[in-house]
């Protein structure tokens, strides 16, 4: 097709091309903008998730090193209790004369200590009253 139509030169049309072109320079520029803002905000937007994940992954093991001590803490907790009920246990006098009597077989005066033969099942008679 041939193009038979003739352009005019006055001002309208002058004023109207020029319009049309600020109108697609202004566009240019605010697709550029948005382009820019854009990555900006995509580049912001994966150094936050990296921050997350890696605060995640140290949260993580946080929760695995405390769990860790606690369990610690509660083994040291029952070893110091019974540690305690020992140190009650020795300031007792009669628990003292248990013990020296059934590891050290002392006696009172008078009193004779006699070794009874274990049973067949490896387990000792019981003593009579």
């Amino acid at each position: 097709m041939n193009n038979k139509v003739v352009r005019l030169l006055n001002n309208y049309t002058k004023k109207r091309d020029s319009e049309k072109k600020q109108l697609k320079t202004e566009a240019r520029v605010s697709r550029r903008r948005a382009l820019v803002f854009g990555s900006v905000l995509m580049i912001i937007v994966i150094v936050l998730l990296m921050i997350g994940i890696n605060q995640k992954k140290a949260n993580q093991e946080l929760e695995q090193e405390v769990a860790a001590t606690s369990e610690v803490l509660d083994n040291k907790n029952k070893q110091h209790s019974d540690l305690e009920q020992q140190i009650k246990q020795l300031n007792d006098d009669n628990y003292i004369l248990r013990i020296a009597r059934s590891e050290f077989f002392l006696s009172e005066e008078g009193e004779l200590i006699f070794n009874l033969p274990e049973g067949e099942s490896g387990e000792e008679r019981p003593e009579k009253e």
